[in-house]
């Protein structure tokens, strides 16, 4: 009964926020880091684009790759955390490399696949992988010879994880685990924050597994499944790691909420941080309910600004911003 209640509070004061979205949002505010002068690495941030065959998913990418383009200061690179696709189809891979075909929102694009991207109905897994490498090349111009991969922006590493089976949850193979483990170990020596990205997010992190719905969730519901702890042990090896995820839908919520929703956006166990974007194409029911949003990162000498933005609305969330110190 008890959960009942929490989880009509949380619905609640989630449409209410709809409401309340001119008094907590900035619409004034420039499109550019905090402090230009010093910022190394400026990021756009979004996922659970799930396109379709209809044309209005692809407006709404539209708007927001729109108001990325139109900044006042160019992004380093937009990343997107997966669940690109709604059915791993090709027209939707093509309709989706034809509206970003349209605009030139980052310097750099990088791409994740997410677990709707593994499910193409007609050849399985090996199918869906192969479309995964063919329109990343079509849509970031960068060659890539597995779902997983590394790429450097700044001289800042990008780690991107990806599932090898077409499941809900994660499947990595032995060689991506060892595969991360060399990468993680290269990207350190540089002394500079290291960006993991991985649809999934860990096992119980960000209020799971209560948040992925089930009625009677299992523990690793909605998480990476039963390679987390492993992932977990390479990336906390680590200091200034900060892991990007999706898949959960989950709206904004910040510290002092999480007694209400059930999980916070972002969460820290010493340097490591782990941050759950929300959908991109569509409101969830839980935190701040908002299109087309997402997080700017900006990363600077001693810290890491996090800033949410919906991109469909031009709209920054100021209060769920939250600044990562360095260590």
């Amino acid at each position: 009964m008890i959960t009942v209640v929490k989880n009509f509070v949380a619905v609640l004061m989630s449409f209410i926020s709809i409401f309340a979205s001119p008094f907590f949002g900035d619409f004034t505010a420039e499109k550019k880091p905090l402090d230009t002068s010093s910022c190394r690495l400026n990021l756009a941030v979004i996922s659970d684009i799930h396109m379709t065959e209809e044309k209005y998913r692809a407006l709404t990418l539209e708007f927001g790759l729109d108001d990325m383009e139109n900044t006042h200061y160019p992004y380093d690179a937009l990343i997107a955390t997966g669940d690109l696709t709604d059915g791993g189809e090709e027209q939707e891979w093509r309709n989706l490399a034809e509206t970003f075909a349209k605009h030139s929102p980052a310097k750099n694009i990088i791409l994740a696949q997410g677990n709707h991207d593994t499910w193409t109905e007609d050849d399985g897994y090996a199918l869906a992988k192969d479309y995964f490498i063919k329109y990343s090349e079509e849509i970031t111009g960068r060659k890539i010879e597995h779902e997983y991969y590394t790429e450097k922006i700044n001289g800042y590493s990008f780690i991107v994880l990806a599932s090898e089976d077409d499941r809900t949850s994660m499947l990595m193979s032995e060689e991506q685990l060892a595969w991360l483990e060399v990468e993680m170990e290269k990207a350190s020596k540089d002394g500079l924050p290291i960006f993991v990205i991985s649809h999934w997010p860990l096992n119980q992190s960000h209020g799971l597994p209560e948040t992925w719905g089930d009625d009677e969730p299992e523990p690793d519901d909605g998480g990476i499944g039963d390679q987390s702890a492993q992932v977990e042990a390479i990336l906390k090896k680590y200091d200034n790691v900060i892991m990007l995820s999706g898949h959960i839908h989950n709206g904004f919520v910040k510290e002092g909420q999480e007694n209400v929703y059930g999980y916070k956006s972002i969460e820290s166990d010493g340097s490591f941080h782990s941050v759950n974007l929300s959908q991109f194409m569509y409101p969830t029911i839980r935190g701040r309910v908002a299109n087309g949003t997402g997080y700017v990162i900006e990363v600077y000498d001693e810290k890491v600004e996090i800033r949410p933005r919906s991109f469909t609305a031009g709209v920054w969330y100021t209060d769920y911003c939250v600044t990562i110190p360095l260590v």
